[in-house]
Parts: C-alpha cells; sequence; structure tokens
C-alpha cells in the first residue's frame, strides 16, 4: 500500500511539473510579439539614433556619412547653448509638473464631491487632454495674438505673449499646464477614491477638521499615487516638443528652446541629422539622471 501511495505521489508531481513547464511556455510564447513590437519601436530607434551620433550624417544627402567619434557630443558638451537649453528644459519641466499637479490635485479634490452634474463635468474636463496639441496650439496661438487675440483686448496695454523674451516661457508653461493637468486630475482622483471613507468618519469623531483631514489622511492615502504621477508628468514634459515649437517655435531669442526643440531645429532645419542624433542620446542620459535621482530621492523618503 505504501508503494502505491509513493508511486502515485510521484506521478502527481511529475504532472505537476509538466503544468508548470507548460504555462511557462505558454506565458514566454504570449510576450514574444511584445517583445518583438517593442524591439521594432523602441530599441531599434535607440540603437540606430546612437549609431548615427557618431557620424556626420546630413538630412538630405547622396553621400555616404562618415564616422567622427566622440565630435558631435563634446562640441555640443562644449556649447552654451546647449547648457541654456538644458536649463530651460529643467526650468520648463519643474513648472508645468508642479501646476498641473496642484491644478490636477484642486479639480480632483472638486470632482470627488457630490453634487448634481458631477458626471458631466468628469467628461469634460477631459477634454484639453483628448484635444490634438496642433489644434490646441493654433487656439491658443489666436488667443494670444498681439493684434487681434482675446487675451491682449481684455488687457489696457498688450503684450507680446509669443513675442517677448519675457513673456513667452510662461505662456508655453500655461498652455502646457492646461493640456496635461486632466492626467494628473485623473489619476488623483482615483486615488481619492480608493482612500477608506472609514478613514474620514473616524477622524469626524475625533473632532478634526478639514485641514486636519486633508494633510493627516488625503496626503498620506495619495503616497503612492502621487509618486508615479510626478515621475510621469515630467517624463511628459521633459520630452515635449510639439506645444513649445508650434506656440515660438523656439524663441524668441531662443528663450524657449529646450532640448526636444534644439534636437527638431538641428535635424530638420540645419538637416544636422548626426549632430541632432547627439542631442537627443544627451537627452536621453539627462532624463535618466533625472529619473535616478528621483528614484533615489523617493526610496530615501521612504526609508
Amino acid at each position: 500500500m505504501s508503494r502505491e501511495n509513493s508511486l502515485t505521489n510521484k506521478i502527481v508531481g511529475f504532472r505537476n511539473k509538466r503544468s508548470t513547464l507548460s504555462i511557462k511556455s505558454s506565458s514566454a510564447v504570449l510576450i514574444i510579439p511584445a517583445t518583438i513590437i517593442m524591439g521594432i519601436v523602441v530599441i531599434y530607434p535607440i540603437i540606430t539614433t546612437v549609431l548615427m551620433s557618431f557620424t556626420d550624417a546630413p538630412l538630405v544627402s547622396l553621400s555616404k556619412p562618415s564616422f567622427v567619434g566622440m565630435f558631435n557630443y563634446s562640441n555640443w558638451l562644449m556649447n552654451l547653448d546647449f547648457w541654456r537649453s538644458f536649463w530651460i528644459t529643467l526650468l520648463y519641466t519643474f513648472g508645468v509638473t508642479i501646476g498641473s499637479y496642484i491644478i490636477g490635485l484642486l479639480t480632483a479634490l472638486l470632482l470627488n464631491l457630490n453634487f448634481p452634474g458631477r458626471a458631466i463635468l468628469r467628461g469634460l474636463i477631459l477634454i484639453p487632454w483628448a484635444v490634438p496639441e496642433v489644434a490646441a496650439v493654433m487656439v491658443w496661438n489666436w488667443m494670444f495674438d498681439y493684434q487681434f487675440g482675446i487675451v491682449n483686448s481684455l488687457l489696457s496695454s498688450p503684450i507680446g505673449w509669443v513675442l517677448d523674451a519675457a513673456a513667452a516661457p510662461w505662456t508655453v508653461t500655461v498652455v502646457t499646464i492646461w493640456k496635461q493637468f486632466p492626467l494628473a486630475t485623473v489619476i488623483i482622483l482615483a486615488g481619492l477614491q480608493a482612500i477608506p471613507i472609514e478613514r474620514y468618519e473616524a477622524a469626524e469623531v475625533d473632532g478634526a477638521n478639514s485641514f486636519q483631514k486633508f494633510f493627516n489622511i488625503t496626503i498620506p492615502g495619495l503616497k503612492s499615487v502621487n509618486i508615479v504621477l510626478i515621475m510621469m508628468l515630467i517624463l511628459y514634459t521633459f520630452k515635449r516638443v510639439t506645444i513649445v515649437y508650434l506656440l515660438t517655435g523656439g524663441g524668441p531669442a531662443r528663450a524657449t528652446e529646450i532640448l526636444p526643440v534644439t534636437t527638431y531645429l538641428e535635424a530638420f532645419k540645419y538637416f544636422r541629422l548626426g549632430s541632432a542624433s547627439a542631442v537627443g542620446i544627451l537627452s536621453l542620459i539627462l532624463t535618466l539622471v533625472i529619473t535616478f535621482i528621483y528614484s533615489k530621492m523617493v526610496t530615501r523618503g521612504e526609508a
């Protein structure tokens, strides 16, 4: 009898191992298409850009690109315009991230309340995010027009919103915040609805006011959401090019020339594809550094 039980256990164990191996092989087969697509869409362009950054490849030419080594990188790293664009990119990213989060938080707190028409308002708040960037920028360009714009018509003295080097950075920041804050609203609203209502009820029993509930329940409850959201806002803002380029083209006097715009101008205005590839790779490296620093800050804060 014991031999029969031992044999049965061995058979069952063998079948379990076979089923486990079958599941693992099926999982590997299922991720192969996604791996191939990621390789084509992400990995291959990055490798191609890295290789091109070591050449003097022009955008329009029949001649074969020549290998120039690290010349493009050293040329940009010693160029003051590059570091100026990097500083402008940091300020732009910081302003848009903070503005998008604050407005998104306030909007999410409003939409989390019970009032008539809340479902309709939740749909309307997504319009800026859903509108194509080109169409949105055309409308904003008309609104900020120096002579005929509706914004200047409400002011006693007109302002060159996209023509003045002092006003243009604020203009592109405001338009990008308008475009991006619905993303923050949706994510924060999901986080607010995940906080148990019992915590607020217990706080009311203890006599806590609205500010105490906000800082002791709402903000800690959104901690995990905030970590992911701020990272997303930083990455989305750091690589934006359409809004800035269509509004100002990087001007006036390069006051709004962020690194993605520098890459675009270098490739499609000056036709220096190798040099543009180097700027793109440097921007990618700087993005990874910023992401690493943010991750370390978050990890240290949790510790």
